[in-house]
């Protein structure tokens, strides 16, 4: 005689039932934690490609950042109206090609200014090079127009103090746009 014919002779049909069903468990149980088990390595690894994924792209963000700031920076440091008011140079046309120059770069940061403006993830961020931008643009402006009345012996102080106010302004708003973009980066 087999052994479940042995359970069925002796046993009444409740306790066969639990008794096969305790070993149907047991390789229920097993059954799932080899499942969960096997679709839980390709998860974490997913996850864990994800992150590092996540993480280049914030490293890519941030260079592009800091390539921005530091293009910001050096445009500031060459529109400073006194740098450049006592830098002037008197020859006809030469302060005409010396501002076409810094011209053109303040409009290529200001459009790179713009970029992130709109699209950067932060929104911190996006607000900072918002204001940075029309900031960046007097400061370059006045400085401009101030080195114009300096070739023309129309030095005038007030003017100086209102282009050096513009300037410092824009140069306070780059250190905004820096330290959001820094926050950025970390995550606050």
């Amino acid at each position: 005689m087999h052994w479940t014919g042995f359970l069925a002779a002796a046993a009444p049909p409740a306790k066969q039932a639990a008794a096969a069903t305790g070993w149907n468990w047991s390789v229920f149980l097993a059954a799932i934690a080899g499942g969960l088990i096997g679709a839980g390595i390709p998860a974490v690894m997913t996850m864990a490609s994800w992150r590092r994924e996540r993480a280049r792209r914030r490293e890519d963000r941030m260079s592009a950042d800091a390539e921005v700031i530091a293009d910001v920076r050096l445009l500031l440091h060459d529109i400073d109206p006194i740098r450049r008011g006592l830098n002037v140079n008197p020859a006809p046309g030469a302060e005409d090609a010396q501002w076409a120059s810094l011209n053109q770069r303040r409009d290529h940061v200001r459009r790179r200014l713009l970029a992130i403006a709109a699209g950067h993830a932060s929104a911190a961020v996006r607000s900072s090079a918002e204001k940075l931008e029309p900031e960046l643009f007097n400061a370059a402006v006045q400085a401009e127009w101030h080195v114009a009345d300096v070739i023309k012996s129309r030095d005038n102080p007030e003017h100086l103090g209102y282009a050096r106010e513009r300037y410092d302004s824009a140069v306070a708003a780059c250190a905004e746009l820096e330290r959001t973009i820094q926050a950025a980066a970390r995550g606050k």
